[in-house]
Order: structure tokens, then C-alpha cells, then sequence
């Protein structure tokens, strides 16, 4: 299962390539508190506006009193809100969403979100950064390229003080218990020559980190989003960042929301060619990853279910996991969505912490009712509405997903290696889905049959799972076991279906005559 196999915000961070220069500006800033210095130093290549923002604001004494209002350990400390100054007579519940008259436009770059680095908060709109901040106390990169580095800690008192503050003790809103703990009072602009004179020892860093997926040339826009190679269109929220990643089990595109807690909510998009398979073959194959995951117990399944979508079949999984986010265990839920579409297989996955999962929810379902092909094929192969794997859908939701998988893995790893067998496999396709799909759209409409096939192939499959340590070194092996795998696929549906014609004939002999619809007469 695509989506499930790691975070889809691992999209927005391809991995660090290495270190960059990056030019530093003469200036610092130092914020003054009661648990010692922050000593900052500035990138105005890589974020002028925002840098000259944050300067101009320490100089004349905006930050003089506010606090770290938001303090998560092995996170993030996050000030600059003049609601939480002492004289503002700001209710602590608006602490968070204060801010000067006027914003900073984005100037998102591709520096790493690592400990010590200096960032701008922002609400759900990109270019909405005002004067609040945040300091990074342990590496956090899965904000990397979704927020301004403007700079970063530049002593080891900085790094001391950072340490104190996030350990302050909280309250549920990760506010500071005892303010003046927490409160910056008073900030200052001096040039390093005068920090150095003034008895500061100012640490000689490598320039910092920086990451792959993001330069100056990153396709990063925001609602509306059209790819024609992907042939497809989708509108995202409004002010979610959206950025096109490259590279293996990494998704075409990710639309990232804004930070209210550890994780920002997040949607991507994985496109792939359908080729010759079905939603029923999908859905076989994520039963298959999901029982694996299981046994590791990493992954819950909440809930899947077939619905339609834009008059299309789609397959919706629910699922949710632990995970350790910046050193902080934390509970993430998923809604993967998928379904084909001009012969293309579309998977979207939603993804965000369980506490704001529902949140977010109404918005992802309106991303996916924008969603559209720009150009239909003039035939349409793929089945939209029901048919597919007639063992698929007897699975589904069952206990058997095992089996069907090292069943998938016997065809895979042994049957198609040969020009026989994969000659075989393309004639029984072909046989196959030419009545499959009416089997199984029969399958879904009819529970008892269903579960007969059930209880039938979970045996049969059992017996061609042994098939995966015989040696299939010839054609005459592959072609004669590749029989017996469709003897007894077929054997697994027949045998369910004349039972069940049986049962209805006998049933229908003790029927009333009164009871059958007119011009009808009881079975003989």
C-alpha cells in the first residue's frame, strides 16, 4: 500500500544532499530571557525580506515582552505574538494569532528545518508571516520547504537557552505554567564585531543543511492544480503549499496545510499506469501489504469500504498508526482513497495527527470531488463500476490476505519469468475478465455466495501456496502447474456457484405456486 509505507510528508523531503553556503548577514539579533541569551544569526540571501522584517521589529522593541507562548520539548518554541505581552490585556486564548499590520510575503528555501534553526510561523495562507517565529529544539524536517529560515542559533549559550525553555513545564495547550520562565525580555540588534567584543563567543558552524526537493526553480503554487502528464486536474484548500517530488515510493504531488501541531495536515497524490489491472487487483494487493504490516503491529485498519466517486468505483481505507515525530511519539491517522481512471490508478492519501484528523477531513473530501481527467481514452478498458478478481472480492474484508498474497508471489516470482508462463498468464487473463467482472459484481450483490467462495478458496489457496518451493525450472513445469493454479481458482468459484443453483432449486420445488411472478412455474 503505497501510501501507508511512509509519511506522506516524506514527499516534501527528498534527504539532505549535502551543505551549502549560505551568506550570513553582519547583524544579530539577541533575544534576552530569563533562562539566558538567544543569539541569532540572519540569511538575508536566502530570505531578505524576512530577515529585515525580524531585524526591524527586535530594533524598535517589538518583542520586548512577549513570550514563547508555544512550547513543545524535542519540537519546536514558537514567540513573537505582542498579544502576549503583560500590558496587552490579551486573553491567553488569543495568544497565537497576533501580529504586526502588515505580512511578509513567502520566501520558503530549501535550508533544513534542523536544531537551532530560526523560522517563521504562518497561518493557512503562505505569504501570511507577520512577527511570529519559531526556534527548532530538535530537527524537524518534515517542515522543511513549507516554512521561511530566515536564520539560526550561533552560540552554545543559545542552544542552553533553547534547551530550558522547551523543558518549561506546560499546560494542554502547550502553554508556559510560569510566563516570566518563557518571556523574552528585551530584544536586541548588534553586528558580530561588537558580539565579539561584548564577551560573546559566537560558534563556527557549517553553513547550514540543506535538502534536494527544493531551489529556486520548485514548482510551488497553491489551489488549483493542473498536470498533463499526469492527466489530471484536483483543486487543493486554499493555502495549502503544493510542491511535484521525483524519485521511488515518493508521491507526484503533495499539498502541505498549515502547522497546528506536530504534523501539518497533508494530501499526495501518487499516479501510476493501470495496465491491465483491475480496482479488484488493487484492493487484493493492499490486503495482502495491510495483513503484513499487521504482524508488526505498527498499523491499525479503522475501516475500508468500495464507494463511488465522480461516478467512479473507488476503494477507501482508514487507518491509523504511532509514530515518533522530532523525538515525540505521536498518533496519525490516514484516508487513503483510490481508483482508476483513463487507464491510469490515482491513489490519494490524507494524512494528519488524530487530534486534528477531522479538522481537515471536509476539506480533503472537497480536493477529491474536484478531482477530473483531462482526456479520457476513446475506449475504456478498465472496469469503473464492479467486476475484476472474483478471488479479490470474496477476500475483501476477510481473514485470507496472506494466502492471496503468496498466491500474487507465485505468479510474479515464478510463472511469468518464463516465456511459457508468461504467455500462459496472458491467455487465462484474457479468458478470465472476459466473465470475471459479472461473477463478481454477483459476488458483492449476493453475501451468502460470497461467503461460500470464502470458506471454498481459503483451503485451495492454502494448497497453491506450497507451489512457491517447487522448482519451476522447465516449460513443461510452468505450463503444467500454471494448470493446476487455474484448476483450482476455478474450482474455488464453480464449485460455491453450482452449490448454490442447487440449494435454489430445491428451494423453489417447495415454493407455492401462488408465491412464483405471473407466467412462471415452479423449477422441475
Amino acid at each position: 500500500m503505497k501510501g501507508l509505507l511512509l509519511l506522506a510528508m516524506a514527499a516534501a523531503v527528498l534527504g539532505p544532499v549535502g551543505y551549502s553556503h549560505a551568506q550570513t548577514s553582519d547583524d544579530l539579533v539577541i533575544l534576552y530571557t530569563e533562562q539566558g541569551r538567544l543569539v541569532i544569526e540572519l540569511f538575508p540571501d536566502d530570505a531578505p525580506n524576512h530577515v529585515a522584517n525580524f531585524a526591524s521589529l527586535a530594533a524598535d522593541g517589538f518583542y520586548d515582552g512577549t513570550l514563547f507562548h508555544r512550547i513543545i520539548p524535542g519540537f519546536m518554541i514558537q514567540g513573537g505574538d505582542p498579544n502576549t505581552r503583560p500590558d496587552s490585556g490579551a486573553p491567553q486564548s488569543s495568544w497565537g494569532t497576533g501580529g504586526p499590520e502588515t505580512n511578509v510575503a513567502e520566501e520558503f528555501n530549501d535550508i533544513m528545518h534542523n536544531r537551532g534553526i530560526v523560522s517563521m510561523a504562518r497561518s493557512n495562507h503562505p505569504d501570511s508571516a507577520g512577527s511570529q517565529f519559531f526556534i527548532v529544539h530538535r530537527d524537524s524536517n518534515f517542515l522543511d520547504g513549507q516554512y521561511t529560515v530566515f536564520g539560526r542559533l550561533v552560540t552554545q549559550e543559545s542552544y542552553q537557552t533553547l534547551d530550558a525553555i522547551a523543558l518549561a513545564e506546560t499546560d494542554t495547550n502547550d502553554r508556559p505554567v510560569r510566563p516570566d520562565s518563557a518571556r523574552v525580555i528585551v530584544a536586541e540588534v548588534m553586528t558580530k564585531s561588537q558580539a565579539t567584543a561584548s564577551g560573546l563567543n559566537l560558534l563556527d558552524q557549517d553553513p547550514p543543511e540543506r535538502v534536494q526537493s527544493i531551489d529556486d526553480t520548485a514548482d510551488v503554487q497553491s489551489g488549483a492544480y493542473m498536470d498533463e502528464d499526469l492527466n489530471m486536474s484536483i483543486t487543493f484548500p486554499e493555502g495549502w503549499v503544493i510542491q511535484t517530488a521525483e524519485g521511488d515510493g515518493l508521491p507526484n504531488i503533495v499539498a502541505v496545510g498549515p502547522l497546528t501541531g506536530i504534523l501539518p495536515a497533508n494530501i499526495a497524490v501518487y499516479a501510476e499506469n493501470a495496465t491491465d489491472r483491475s480496482l479488484d487487483s488493487i484492493i487484493e494487493s493492499k490486503l495482502a501489504d495491510l495483513a503484513s504490516y499487521a504482524e508488526f503491529g505498527t498499523l491499525e485498519t479503522l475501516n475500508q469500504e468500495l464507494v463511488t466517486l465522480n461516478d467512479r468505483e473507488a476503494f477507501v481505507l482508514d487507518a491509523a498508526e504511532i509514530i515518533t515525530i522530532a523525538g515525540q511519539p505521536a498518533e496519525v491517522r490516514y484516508r487513503e482513497v483510490t481508483l482508476i481512471a483513463s487507464s491510469t490508478v490515482y491513489t490519494f492519501l490524507y494524512s494528519n495527527e488524530a487530534r486534528n484528523f477531522d479538522a481537515s477531513l471536509s476539506l480533503f473530501e472537497e480536493s477529491l470531488q474536484s478531482f477530473d481527467v483531462l482526456e479520457e481514452p476513446d475506449s475504456q478498458s478498465e472496469p469503473l463500476s464492479g467486476g475484476g478478481c472474483l478471488i479479490a472480492t470474496a477476500a475483501f474484508g476477510s481473514e485470507i490476505s496472506p494466502q492471496i498474497q503468496q498466491l500474487r508471489e507465485l505468479r510474479d516470482n515464478h510463472l511469468v519469468r518464463t516465456a511459457a508462463g508468461s504467455g500462459f498468464v496472458e491467455w487465462f487473463n484474457t479468458i478470465y475478465y472476459s466473465f470475471s467482472p459479472h461473477v463478481a459484481d454477483y459476488q458483492r450483490e449476493n453475501p451468502v455466495f460470497r461467503e461460500m467462495v470464502r470458506l471454498s478458496i481459503t483451503p485451495m489457496i492454502s494448497v497453491l501456496s506450497l507451489l512457491n518451493h517447487v522448482s519451476l525450472d522447465t516449460e513443461t513445469r510452468v505450463v503444467a502447474y500454471g494448470s493446476a493454479v487455474i484448476l483450482l481458482v476455478l474450482l474455488s468459484y464453480l464449485g460455491p456457484a453450482l452449490i448454490t443453483l442447487y440449494v435454489l432449486r430445491r428451494i423453489a420445488r417447495r415454493l407455492p405456486t401462488t408465491l412464483l411472478p405471473a407466467g412462471r412455474s415452479n423449477l422441475s
